[in-house]
């Protein structure tokens, strides 16, 4: 387990840790450099973290510790990124490279380091693009609901992603490809409930449509849902959570411990919408209601065990 406190910079958990690591080594987000004070007499010698002004999304430890100038003054810190993470001084410069600060990450951490490399500034340039996904050229730009397939076939367990031979390249190309499907199809949801709620005001089925629909994963992707909408039959909110593929409608999906909660805690309104064949124009999808785990149109399977020493 890493350190978590550096004075400067503490870290309530790994996952902050992991997020911040990310975030240092954007090179839009953060400079970091060495200054030799001792030479010219002043201060003594120190590195320095630079917030950017092209940073963005960071969060609350790193916002903690920036001081005047967009200055972070945290030696211990640096160190530390030098010593286990393959940063590299080069003159007064210091940097580390994405391929080799992957390196030291956890492959159960992975998500959080690309979280916080991918959010902290636009990294839309040259130096990153042997990371991104495939180019998906064309995507759905609507919907059309179907009913709930049924399979023909015995379904087998799914089995989990994280196979043999898989490298922590595959695992950012993976991770940015999934994130990128997973919010152009959110994005149609929310495109897609919003309309309807327009169109039941119209019809005088609901008073008002304003604020009626939220895209709440955008804020906070651990609230077990992803967008918030209202059903205007019975006038309820309603908690959607969106999975989308560019498969077709018996591709498996997966869930995580807090979305099945969460269907679990609030059955009466709770809706998943599974979107596939998204490459088409017009991709579909078909709705489940209620308590995922006790939906008999779904077969869960366990594909990650927590492990706890006694």
């Amino acid at each position: 387990m890493p350190n978590l406190n550096f004075g400067t910079l503490v870290f309530s958990n790994q996952k902050d840790y992991y997020i911040a690591l990310g975030a240092f080594c954007n090179n839009k987000a953060f400079s970091i450099s060495y200054e030799p004070n001792k030479s010219t007499g002043s201060y003594a010698d120190a590195y320095r973290m630079r917030k950017l002004s092209t940073a963005q999304n960071l969060i609350k430890p790193i916002e903690d510790a920036i001081r005047s100038g967009n200055r972070i003054n945290c030696n211990s810190y640096v160190v530390n990124l030098i010593e286990h993470h393959n940063f590299v001084q080069n003159g007064k410069a210091i940097c580390g490279t994405l391929e080799n600060v992957l390196k030291t990450v956890p492959e159960s951490y992975l998500s959080d380091f690309i979280e916080g490399f991918t959010k902290s500034a636009d990294i839309n340039n040259n130096s990153i693009i042997v990371y991104e996904a495939e180019n998906i050229k064309s995507t759905a730009t609507s919907l059309k609901k179907t009913v709930v397939p049924k399979s023909r076939k015995t379904v087998s367990p799914i089995k989990s992603t994280a196979t043999k031979g898989k490298t922590k390249h595959d695992y950012i190309k993976e991770h940015i490809r999934n994130t990128d499907i997973g919010e152009r199809g959110e994005k149609l949801v929310f495109e897609l409930e919003k309309k309807k709620l327009i169109e039941a005001v119209r019809a005088g089925r609901i008073s008002s449509a304003e604020n009626a629909v939220e895209w709440t994963s955008l804020e906070d992707d651990s609230a077990g849902y992803d967008i918030l909408s209202c059903d205007v039959d019975t006038k309820q909110k309603i908690y959607i959570e969106v999975k989308t593929t560019t498969g077709n409608k018996l591709t498996p999906f997966y869930m995580s411990e807090g979305e099945i909660e969460f269907s679990r805690n609030n059955p009466n309104q709770y809706r998943l919408y599974r979107i596939f064949n998204f490459k088409n124009i017009t991709a579909e999808y078909f709705e489940l209601q209620g308590d995922i785990s006790l939906s008999t149109e779904v077969q869960i399977d366990a594909v990650n065990y927590k492990v706890t020493i006694k």
